[in-house]
C-alpha cells in the first residue's frame, strides 16, 4: 500500500511539473524550482514576473489587467521563496510587488483597481477599471485566510495580517493587523525584544 502511494505520488509531481513548465513559458519570468497547481486562471501572464522557489496553490486567480490603457504595462512581480495559498486572487492592473518569504494563507485577495460607481446612470460591470496605486508587500509578511488587500498600499516588513483583515491604508514593519478596516494591535519593540500591545505603546 505504502509503496503504491508513493508511486501515485510521483506521478502527481510529475504532472504537476509538466503542468508548471507550460504555464511558466508564458510568464514575463519563471524562476527556478517554481510550482504552479492546477488550474491557474491568468491573463497577460507576459507582464508576471516570478522569482526563485515560488509556490502558487490551487485554483488560484493570478494575472495582470491592461484596460486602465497607460503608457507603462501593468507588472505583477513576486519574490523568491513566497507561498500563494489555494483559490487566492491576485491582478495587477498597475503593479502589485510582492517580497521574499511572504506566506500567504488561502483566499487571499490583493487588488490595485476596482471598477469605477461614480456614475449611477450606468451599471458598475459596464463602468471603467479605476487604480487604487501600486501595492507593496515587503519580505517576510504572513497574510491570513480570507484577507483583502486594496490598492496604493504599503506592507511593511515581517508584518502578520490577520484573518478577514480589510487592508485600506500602510501598515509600518513588525506589526500585527485585524478588522476591516485593519487596525495595529501589536508591533514588534526592538529594545524590549518583544511583541507589545498597540494599546500600551
Amino acid at each position: 500500500m505504502n509503496e503504491a502511494r508513493k508511486t501515485f505520488g510521483s506521478f502527481l509531481n510529475f504532472i504537476f511539473n509538466l503542468y508548471t513548465l507550460w504555464v511558466g513559458k508564458r510568464f514575463g519570468k519563471m524562476g527556478k524550482n517554481c510550482h504552479i497547481r492546477p488550474f491557474l486562471n491568468t491573463t497577460y501572464p507576459e507582464h508576471i514576473f516570478l522569482e526563485n522557489n515560488v509556490n502558487i496553490g490551487m485554483f488560484c486567480w493570478v494575472a495582470t489587467n491592461i484596460s486602465l490603457k497607460k503608457e507603462k504595462s501593468p507588472r505583477l512581480s513576486i519574490g523568491r521563496g513566497t507561498s500563494i495559498g489555494a483559490y487566492s486572487m491576485i491582478i495587477a492592473a498597475e503593479e502589485i510587488e510582492i517580497g521574499r518569504n511572504v506566506l500567504m494563507s488561502e483566499r487571499v485577495a490583493i487588488l490595485d483597481h476596482l471598477h469605477d460607481y461614480q456614475d449611477v446612470r450606468r451599471p458598475i460591470i459596464k463602468q471603467h477599471l479605476v487604480s487604487k496605486g501600486k501595492i507593496i508587500i515587503e519580505d517576510d509578511c504572513f497574510i491570513g485566510i480570507n484577507a483583502v488587500i486594496l490598492g496604493g498600499v504599503r506592507i511593511g516588513k515581517h508584518t502578520v495580517i490577520g484573518a478577514n483583515a480589510v487592508v485600506t491604508k500602510d501598515v509600518p514593519a513588525y506589526s500585527v493587523v485585524v478588522g476591516a478596516p485593519a487596525k495595529i494591535i501589536k508591533q514588534y519593540d526592538f529594545e524590549k525584544k518583544k511583541w507589545i500591545a498597540a494599546s500600551k505603546k
